[in-house]
């Protein structure tokens, strides 16, 4: 297997070997670098789990990270302590990504098809065309790393079915499930009706029902713990943010569904946009070998030597047409009654589930190929799609100063101003926040003692018989105020144009502390978490330190 994953690993070098460069690269999400350095600065203040960031907003803070999927920056942390610059911790992002699509990808293939099935099931989700459009050209990093996990979840899920006395598997597929919740839940909402059908169909196959149920109920509880600290705010407080943006204007799914040429064969390689109709500046290809090769295994369909697979066959073809019906203008009705898919936003992003069935079927023309015209299709494969693998541009000489200073700070503070904006601002702010406090009312003199992502503090001196101060700091559930410490009461909606927190001071010197604290929900949804993880590193080690002293 080693001699596998080398092979594995010099043949996906092409799809990331761009990122290894010193500079930084255009995308269409030019925000990684700006999240990065938020979820840096909770590390730094140990706000943890992350949720506010002070610096979006245009300078007023909004809790991005309670709501946005925050796996890929917890993991792009480590590499800020590495010493990395931002700009290229958000390419190890991509190259990690690559990785992990790719051997994820190889162990469900070579579960199947064998080994040879396996590497060729692997660089076929690798060199698939939307996995370059994801990271190169739209930089949806987050969608392009809950890729990686659709392949992890199928193969945990499969073990755990036919041997469910193999508890590692528990942990793995409670691992895998996790990471797609905290990188992209939107893809789980279409994911899991697929994932529900794998296993029903490898229960009945194999006629294991209880164990099996148990097992998976048991990762499937274990992993929503694991998310816990995400999840539940996201499904409590999103009354509390702006969220009915995401889902109008240029992010109404009506105007972007595929027809079959976009699909099957216009390659209209692009970094430009989509937009209603076909005449989109960005692709939408699956690729020509991903539906070729396919095409090729159904016709083997009835050889010996896919016998015995047949109905696995089967069922991946019905979730290929399932997967591309719904990123196809006829299936509008269907997205029309089920609601919540307006939050996928573009019914093309169905194409992730496409391209991962395609090339897990794909895997399977290794059993009726000889080796010749195996290693033909992978040098094919590779350089038909190997050049769809580079940005529009690449700029050798940026660094993080460019990105965090100037016109380029001024775009990335105000990018995506109005997600996840504070429903008490009903519009975004118009000027930057400027000052830490406002004197509204009255004279007072203000000194800044301390100023973190969560936390600030202020030495308020009021010349006048009162004065009403403001923080230039959006309000939302989690804000508390103390003065002198007495805690203060909150109204937003004295501020009617931005909900910014005011507070009432009398005469005199005030020490005045803010604070972004845990609500109900998230402190219950940190405890669950905990809980999970720690409860998961007693399952890992416990067996493990047993197995030391027996061996001792």
């Amino acid at each position: 297997m080693k001699k596998d994953l080398l092979l594995l690993m010099l043949c996906i070098l092409p799809s990331f070997a761009l990122l290894l460069q010193r500079g930084y690269f255009p995308m269409h999400d030019d925000l990684q670098v700006m999240r990065q350095l938020q979820m840096d600065k909770c590390f730094r203040d140990r706000q943890l789990p992350c949720r506010w960031s002070a610096d979006l907003g245009y300078g007023f803070g909004y809790p991005l990270f309670n709501f946005y999927p925050p796996l890929p920056y917890y993991l792009g942390q480590l590499f800020r302590y590495m010493g990395l610059a931002y700009i290229d911790v958000v390419k190890a992002m991509g190259v990690v990504g690559f990785i992990i699509t790719a051997f994820s990808m190889y162990f469900l293939g070579r579960e199947f098809w064998g080994r040879r099935g396996g590497l060729l099931s692997s660089l076929f989700y690798t060199y698939a065309p939307y996995h370059a459009v994801d990271y190169y050209v739209r930089g949806a990093v987050n969608e392009f790393w809950a890729m990686g996990f659709y392949p992890a979840i199928f193969y945990t899920s499969y073990k755990l079915i036919r041997d469910s006395s193999q508890k590692k598997y528990i942990v793995f597929l409670s691992l895998s499930f996790a990471g797609l919740l905290l990188s992209h839940n939107p893809m789980l909402m279409i994911f899991a009706p697929f994932l529900v059908l794998w296993c029903v169909y490898w229960m009945v196959k194999m006629k294991i029902y209880l164990p099996a149920g148990r097992a998976l109920f048991i990762s499937g509880l274990w992993s929503l713990g694991l998310a816990a600290f995400f999840t539940l705010p996201v499904l409590f407080e999103k009354k509390y943010a702006h969220v009915e943006t995401l889902v109008i204007g240029y992010f109404n799914y009506l105007a972007h569904f595929l027809d079959l040429k976009q699909i099957f064969w216009r390659v209209n390689w692009g970094y430009g946009e989509s937009v209603y109709g076909p005449a989109d500046t960005m692709s939408f290809f699956l690729g020509y070998l991903h539906w070729i090769i396919p095409l090729i295994v159904l016709i083997y369909f009835f050889s010996k030597k896919l016998s015995g697979f047949k109905s696995s066959i089967l069922l991946l073809t019905s979730f290929i047409l399932v997967s591309l019906f719904m990123s196809h203008f006829k299936a509008t009705p269907l997205w029309m009654k089920f609601k919540p898919l307006e939050f996928l936003q573009f019914p093309w992003r169905f194409l992730t589930l496409a391209v991962f069935f395609t090339s897990f079927l794909s895997g399977a023309i290794a059993l009726v190929l000889n080796k010749r015209l195996y290693s033909v299709l992978i040098v094919i494969l590779i350089l038909i799609n190997a050049n769809f693998f580079r940005p529009r541009a690449w700029f050798p000489d940026t660094t993080d100063a460019d990105k965090f200073t100037g016109k380029s700070w001024q775009l990335l503070v105000t990018a995506s101003i109005f997600d996840y904006l504070p429903v008490w601002a009903p519009l975004p702010p118009p000027d930057p926040a400027g000052s830490d406090i406002n004197i509204l009312e009255g004279k007072a003199e203000v000194t800044r003692l301390e100023k973190r992502s969560h936390r600030q503090r202020y030495a308020v001196s009021v010349a006048s018989q009162a004065a009403v101060i403001e923080l230039q700091t959006f309000y939302f559930p989690g804000w508390r105020i103390w003065v002198d410490g007495k805690e203060m009461t909150i109204d937003p909606t004295r501020d009617k144009f931005l909900g910014r927190m005011r507070v009432d001071l009398p005469a005199g010197g005030h020490d005045v502390l803010a604070r972004f604290t845990d609500t109900p929900v998230r402190l219950v949804g940190n405890l669950v978490s905990l809980a999970s993880w720690i409860g998961l590193a007693l399952y890992i080690i416990i067996p493990f330190r047993r197995l030391l002293i027996d061996s001792g």
